[in-house]
């Protein structure tokens, strides 16, 4: 968020009142000149309730801003990298409305529930806008909990027009208090993100009359393709394109492929970005001749409907076997017992990588690991069957409703990390991200020392494999030995001393090891983590004297 106001140039803030105290410990309110509180009318410093606004201190502009003016400026979610701010154009949002309203039939007595942050793709231009557009109403939750959809779906008016990713959408389907809702006046609900499993696809028509209308966008795009929300439908499609957009599925040379054929999505219209702000390589590398390369992969079939694939980045490569993970997904949701599922790419020494799945199951239903894996056996190819499958409880989230694959991705790098070293087991995402990209995996065998008493402290370990004896002097006296989950080296990196005692491997020793600067730069960056180093440091030398 800092990054994103400093690198927009923003001069004023507006947020509610309720953020500012996790604003102020996140120390991103000096990166904007002025800050408008909303729900406070307190004064403070460069701070004004947001009622000052709304006086006549100065004029609004005579005319209507120009179709290329910038109209908003959406900062991706920055899960790999940093955030890009998409810019999008008055004339964007005001003809991509339209061309919407050709395909979704709204009126001035629909009224749309709004279950994720307004800014997202799926909420703002294909929800609140086009709705507000024909005379309609919003309702709009501060956050997406089941509790809270349930409770608004049956508050009036009566909600004719919802829009939910498939995670939502399937944490809904599980609610006994969701299913007991009246759903007579819902015309429309959409969905999208990723691809909606067959099985909740059909029991939500059947709970509501109201088939899911599937469809396909990104901030940068806009939504590109949709089935026909009150037409033919073919469940796992995304559809047809959107009304005055141009969908093209190309080979590596950009050449359209052949009907059926897997290739690269790439989308053109009056509704796409004008680019990415300040970020000009980025904006050439990703917009081409008018063309958004979406990353997305995709395939026409015989009547025009697209399907989607996957994410490019997200295909996993076995042993030059390509898997695409919503395949695997698709075969694991329908086994009876799994609610959802999400499939990713971990490396391997042996194969490159292979598919890990993580699921979550129906309540009160039970599903062992090896029995989902036998169950995907029958479904799939050899090479696509996961090589390992892991039951979780919650799916880790980057936005309202979207998994977070690189963070499981991160996880099951570090899986041994996460399961022995107690600081990991509740480590946020974000200092996963931090650290793992500077961890090295290193083993030794019976007798080797990893660490030398006097040497300069330029690395510390996190053990997790094996034992390892801590000696001292000469003849060596044994100090301790410390087994699965310990970490050492940290003292002589925070006192900036040599180290006080030998390491060496009493068995086959797996370690992750972590530079000096590494381990200063995260102390300094995550509160949690110094302070978790400082008390081991602390302990460490009271217990050597």
């Amino acid at each position: 968020m800092g990054y994103a106001l400093g690198h927009s140039g923003a001069s004023i803030l507006v947020v509610h009142h309720e953020r500012i105290p996790s604003l102020e410990e996140a120390g991103v309110l000096g990166a904007v000149p002025r800050v408008a509180v909303v729900g406070d009318g307190s004064a403070a410093g460069s701070r004004r309730p947001f009622t000052a606004l709304l006086g006549a201190e100065r004029e609004l502009p005579s005319e209507a801003p120009h179709d290329d003016s910038p109209a908003v400026m959406i900062y991706t979610s920055g899960t790999t990298s940093r955030p890009k701010g998409v810019v999008l154009s008055h004339g964007a949002l005001s003809t991509g409305v339209r061309k919407y309203l050709a395909r979704v039939t709204l009126t001035a007595d629909d009224v749309a529930l709004i279950a994720t942050s307004a800014s997202r793709p799926l909420a703002l231009r294909c929800q609140v806008l086009p709705t507000l557009w024909t005379g309609g109403r919003v309702s709009l939750l501060r956050k997406f909990t089941v509790g809270d959809f349930v409770a608004a779906l049956r508050r009036q008016p009566a909600k004719t027009f919802l829009a939910l990713t498939p995670a939502s959408l399937g944490q809904l389907m599980a609610s006994p208090e969701f299913q007991a809702c009246d759903f007579s006046h819902l015309r429309l609900c959409l969905a999208g993100g990723d691809r909606v499993p067959t099985r909740l696809f059909e029991a939500f028509e059947r709970l509501t009359g109201v088939p899911i209308t599937e469809q396909c966008g990104s901030t940068e795009t806009g939504p590109y393709a949709m089935s026909p929300p009150f037409g033919r439908k073919k469940p796992g499609s995304v559809g047809l394109p959107s009304h005055g957009v141009h969908v093209a599925v190309v080979d590596e040379h950009g050449a359209d492929v052949p009907t059926g054929t897997v290739g690269d999505v790439r989308v053109s219209g009056p509704g796409i970005m004008d680019g990415y702000w300040n970020e000009s390589a980025m904006t050439r590398k990703t917009l081409q001749k008018g063309w958004v390369l979406t990353g997305d992969l995709g395939r026409f079939d015989e009547d025009g409907y697209l399907w989607f694939v996957g994410r490019r980045k997200d295909i996993i490569v076995r042993s030059g076997n390509k898997v695409a993970p919503l395949e695997v997904e698709a075969a694991l949701a329908e086994h009876p017992a799994v609610r959802e599922a999400c499939v990713i790419g971990v490396p391997d020494a042996h194969c490159g990588e292979v598919p890990h799945a993580y699921v979550i199951l129906q309540q009160g239903v039970g599903a062992s690991p090896e029995a989902l894996k036998s169950f995907v056996a029958t479904r799939l190819a050899e090479f696509m069957v996961p090589a390992e499958v892991h039951v979780i409880a919650e799916m880790p989230s980057k936005g309202p409703g979207k998994i977070d694959r690189e963070l499981l991705r991160m996880r099951a790098i570090t899986a041994a990390l996460i399961e022995q070293v107690p600081f990991f087991k509740n480590a946020g995402g974000e200092f996963l991200r931090d650290i793992i990209p500077r961890l090295d995996a290193r083993q030794f065998a019976p007798g080797e020392v990893l660490v030398h008493e006097g040497d300069v402290g330029d690395e510390m370990y996190f053990l997790t494999r094996g034992q390892v004896e801590v000696l001292r002097g000469e003849p060596a006296e044994r100090l301790a030995v410390l087994r699965e989950g310990s970490f050492f080296g940290e003292l002589a990196i925070l006192t900036d001393a040599p180290r006080a005692a030998t390491i060496r491997a009493l068995t086959d020793v797996e370690v992750y090891a972590l530079r000096r600067d590494g381990v200063l730069d995260l102390a300094k960056a995550h509160a949690d983590f110094g302070r978790y180093l400082q008390a081991a440091a602390l302990e460490y030398a009271a217990r050597s004297g």
